[in-house]
């Protein structure tokens, strides 16, 4: 659902009127851009670097949905067709897309998004009204995306083999980040917060030509040109007409002031349009300064909180970047607020040891490198700070930390930051005692146990001597007592050097980090132990939510806490309940997977932010996670999660059957192709959960998945229907929801299936689905409703 709760519309896109001002009042600003000129200017300017558009997906999916038929539940199959040709475009001008999606939504966009989910709702009505009426379906003006439809483009897109980052925050700043940091092109959306950000160019998705790529490009320089400002005034700008930070109803009495003493009043032009205008007249007059900000804030009704106008600027400056309007020592609230999160889970070691386990999968050298990784998705200064704690704390005398080494005799190294350094002696505690590790990756219980330490100290001798091979006592005392780390990144690039070219010689560590060849051969770099592992222990949870690995994982891990948007569900059919509390039981099974009990069984409420008929959305409702019944119990994350064999293989899959009640079904569903058994295990929770369910709507889903297997994205476009009944739309959209609760439960249970196994393209098409239900209720034979298929 983290997609989904921006679903219908992204709660606010930028500066309201601003899009349309430049339009109308700038049009200079909007100049025609050549994406494949660019890039190949690009290719010319940086021969090493390919030419990179950063896309926000949450404003491109309106635009990339363009099938015919969308009130049915989706087109999936033609929807990803259209998703590959748009890739294939840009990959035949040598110009790599990476795809950005909203991944929360912020505390302070909340009371936004209510406003917007009660707004959909309504059209929603309207829409039902509508079928009912005609029996069809309406023009594109009344368009609303198919239920889910965000979420499975995430998948989507990762299925053809695109980079798509899943965001902790909202996504227009990661956007505008990522934009500047990696020296893209530009950026492809349409948000005109991207005027305001001090990033790559913004280039327009409605404005795109696919065939010629050619689209307008929104020039920030001629924006100001044109209001009289420089672009160091455009975040005090964006704050001052309102924007997320700054609501617009503290802003009446300052822009009712800035009318009536401006010159550029114009009565030809509407009242935004002269409020931009004249806001821009205001603060062209103003020093750029903070004192000029702290005294806004003092003449602005800001109520108790006189800092809004300040957070509302410094939440446009990007990583790196300083504004005259902020003092210079104060830390980027964007990043520094990605810290406040607080695990709810219970098993704190389950996330340190899943971190072990993607050691096992890929190179450091990739996690920390990736932008959408944690290394530079959060910011290095944000998890260095306890890994040099660690550091410290493995480097003291008495320390208890395992510290595993080599003794290697001094020797010289090159210190990336001081140049040429001799090695120093320095004591740790007691060396740790070897463990055999089994190839086949299983970990001792006393690693799963104790993660920081193996065994028991009481078992090690206390008086051991050793030489720090790696970072000489010189070297540690200045780098630990400096902040070089923070804006250089001294020890990505330490890392980085051994892995290159050996430079430092090796630390044994733990085996149980020896078993990947994949990442070097029986050695690893210490910096892998003491500086990223128990710096990175709960940031594994992101890592999968960031790169669209798991489904709606880490908001309930981290905060307790998950959205759903409005669905096409028609609220005057009280015989099917909200799609929310259909498959709320099962979310509760899941709850309890995730979250576990604590002292005395009691377990963490989750707060639900669940779009359905009877919810006022006042606040969010409080779920009790409930314990799915599983033989022998339900099994602990990191048996789920971590441990492998074929008992645990079986353990996952009976986990997943007891979300949806259907544990006893296993060796039947088993036994099917892992898409239809997928399939009709949420066929058959949805007819225990129903009761209004009929024989017909049980043929009309069988139908449509055993039918559905053979017909390509061309035929599925060709098919046409004579009319749309509104309570196969409503059930459409109600079996789209279930496809998403299946990858919820599918991800907390260690991936019984394979996510790609569930996606609708694989077991469902809106209109086809129609026809069959309308055939099945139209009482047509089992031969014609299977096509003729009845083997």
């Amino acid at each position: 659902f983290l997609s989904d709760c921006c679903e219908f519309r992204r709660s606010a896109m930028g500066v309201r009127g601003l899009q349309g001002f430049v339009a109308r009042v700038c049009p200079d600003a909007c100049k025609t851009a050549d994406l494949r000129e660019m890039a190949e200017k690009h290719r010319t300017d940086h021969p090493d670097s390919p030419p990179v558009i950063v896309v926000d997906a949450m404003s491109c999916v309106r635009r990339w949905y363009t099938p015919e038929s969308w009130v049915c539940g989706g087109q999936w199959r033609e929807y990803l067709a259209i998703l590959e040709d748009f890739i294939n475009a840009f990959m035949a001008a040598g110009i790599k897309l990476v795809f950005y999606f909203d991944g929360v939504v912020e505390e302070k966009k909340r009371e936004e998004w209510i406003k917007r989910r009660m707004k959909n709702t309504e059209e929603i009505a309207t829409l039902f009204r509508f079928i009912k009426t005609h029996r069809k379906q309406p023009g594109r003006e009344m368009f609303v995306l198919p239920s889910a439809l965000p979420t499975f483009t995430r998948y989507a897109l990762k299925s053809l083999g695109q980079k798509t980052v899943c965001t902790l925050q909202e996504a227009d700043f990661e956007v505008a980040a990522y934009g500047l940091q990696h020296n893209c092109i530009g950026i492809l959306g349409q948000d005109s917060d991207y005027l305001i950000y001090n990033t790559c160019p913004y280039f327009s998705i409605e404005n795109l030509n696919l065939d010629r790529l050619v689209t307008v490009m929104y020039s920030r320089e001629v924006l100001c040109r044109v209001l009289g400002i420089s672009l160091t005034h455009l975040p005090l700008f964006a704050c001052l007409l309102g924007n997320d930070v700054v609501p617009e109803s503290l802003l009446e009495g300052f822009w009712h002031k800035c009318l009536t003493t401006s010159p550029h009043r114009n009565n030809s032009y509407n009242r935004r349009t002269n409020i931009l205008l004249s806001v821009a007249n205001y603060i062209s007059k103003i020093p750029c300064s903070y004192s000029s900000l702290k005294h806004l804030e003092e003449v602005l009704p800001l109520g108790s909180d006189k800092s809004l106008l300040y957070r509302g600027v410094n939440s446009y400056l990007l990583p790196g970047q300083q504004s005259p309007w902020i003092p210079p020592n104060v830390t980027n609230c964007q990043m520094s607020s990605l810290q406040q999160q607080s695990a709810l889970c219970q098993d704190k070691e389950i996330f340190q040891v899943t971190l072990v386990s993607l050691f096992l999968k890929c190179q450091v050298g990739q996690i920390m490198g990736s932008s959408s990784c944690i290394g530079q998705q959060l910011g290095t200064e944000m998890f260095l700070p306890s890994a040099l704690k660690a550091l410290r704390a493995a480097l003291n005398p008495f320390s208890i930390q395992p510290v595993f080494v080599l003794g290697i005799a001094p020797t010289q190294v090159w210190d990336l930051v001081l140049g040429p350094v001799e090695i120093d002696e320095v004591c740790t505690g007691p060396p740790l005692k070897p463990v055999q590790i089994p190839l086949d990756g299983s970990l001792p219980s006393c690693m799963l146990m104790a993660p920081r330490s193996l065994v028991s100290p009481a078992d090690l001798p206390r008086e051991h001597s050793i030489p720090l091979s790696v970072l000489p006592a010189m070297m540690l005392n200045r780098f630990l007592s400096t902040k070089w780390w923070m804006s250089e990144n001294i020890l990505y690039l330490l890392y980085k050097s051994y892995l290159k070219k050996n430079l430092f010689p090796p630390w044994l560590l733990p085996p149980f980090l020896l078993i990947g060849k994949d990442l070097f051969p029986q050695t690893v770099n210490i910096f892998c132990y003491f500086l990223i592992l128990p710096s990175l222990n709960k940031q594994i949870a992101k890592e999968q939510h960031i790169q669209s690995e798991n489904y709606s994982i880490f908001n309930i891990l981290s905060n307790g806490e998950i959205e759903c948007s409005n669905s096409l569900e028609d609220d005057d059919d009280t015989e099917i309940p909200g799609q929310a509390l259909i498959y709320r039981p099962a979310r509760q099974h899941i709850y309890s997977i995730l979250l576990e009990s604590g002292k005395g069984g009691a377990y963490p409420l989750v707060k639900e932010w669940f779009v359905y008929f009877g919810n006022p959305l006042k606040q969010p409702e409080l779920i009790q996670p409930v314990q799915p019944s599983v033989t022998g119990g339900t099994p602990n994350l990191k048996t789920l999660w971590l441990a492998k064999g074929p008992d645990v293989e079986k353990q996952r899959y009976s986990t997943f059957l007891a979300c949806f009640h259907l544990q006893d079904e296993m060796e039947e569903l088993q036994a099917l192709e892992a898409p239809v058994a997928g399939f009709c295990c949420l066929l058959a929770y949805l007819m225990m959960r129903v009761s209004s369910l009929s024989m017909e709507d049980l043929n009309a889903f069988l139908a449509l998945i055993l039918c559905l297997k053979g017909k390509s994205a061309a035929q599925l476009t060709g098919l046409q229907l004579a009319q749309v009944d509104s309570r196969g739309v409503h059930l459409g959209a109600v079996l789209i929801r279930g496809l998403t609760t299946l990858l919820m439960a599918n991800s907390a249970c260690g991936f019984p299936f394979r996510m790609d196994d569930l996606m609708p393209w694989a077991v469902f098409d809106g209109k086809l689905f129609q026809e069959k239900y309308q055939q099945s209720h139209r009482g047509c034979s089992v031969e014609e409703l299977l096509e003729g298929n009845v083997s």
